[in-house]
């Protein structure tokens, strides 16, 4: 019985860690590969947060997509200063014991589809502004142990204080 409840835990330390070092090893071959190099302008991305933060703003003017990482780490996608190509864009994203905040301008047609495991995705947006004449981004997302949220506004905006002028 000793041996079993070892060997279960050893199965559990095993299955624990085993994520973890494949995230470092995708963390070390994206920084050999040289990707993870951003332009706000790009009309592309390529991005990922591997046990770090995500902060990318597009300021795109034809925006058609890309590929984002969230794994043990997370973050805010914001796209609220850029534009769609005309034939839409199609965002594939991946949150693996982390979760990503994706910005979008009210306006536009988003198109979630979502696999998840014990996770969650969704779009906080109430629609009402939506535009159907715009193209629409398709973002697919796959979310383990995380989440991926559409959002008008991300929760790390914080509007300018102004502050009023003494007598």
């Amino acid at each position: 019985m000793r041996r079993l409840i070892g060997l279960l835990g050893m199965l559990s330390l095993a299955a624990l860690a085993a994520p973890a070092i494949a995230a470092f090893r995708e963390k070390t071959r994206r920084e050999q590969d040289g990707r993870d190099k951003f332009d706000e302008t790009d009309d592309e991305l390529d991005v990922a947060a591997i046990f770090d933060a995500l902060d990318v703003t597009s300021r795109s003017t034809a925006f058609r997509g890309g590929d984002v990482v969230v794994w043990y780490g997370g973050g805010t996608l914001d796209l609220r200063e850029a534009t769609l190509d005309p034939d839409g864009a199609e965002l594939r994203v991946r949150a693996m014991f982390g979760g990503v905040e994706i910005a979008v301008p009210s306006a536009w047609p988003v198109e979630l589809h979502t696999r998840t495991l014990l996770a969650g995705a969704g779009d906080t947006r109430d629609g009402m502004d939506v535009d159907p004449t715009l193209p629409p981004l398709v973002v697919d997302a796959q979310a383990m142990f995380g989440g991926v949220v559409i959002v008008a506004v991300p929760d790390n905006f914080a509007p300018a204080l102004e502050v009023a002028p003494t007598d």
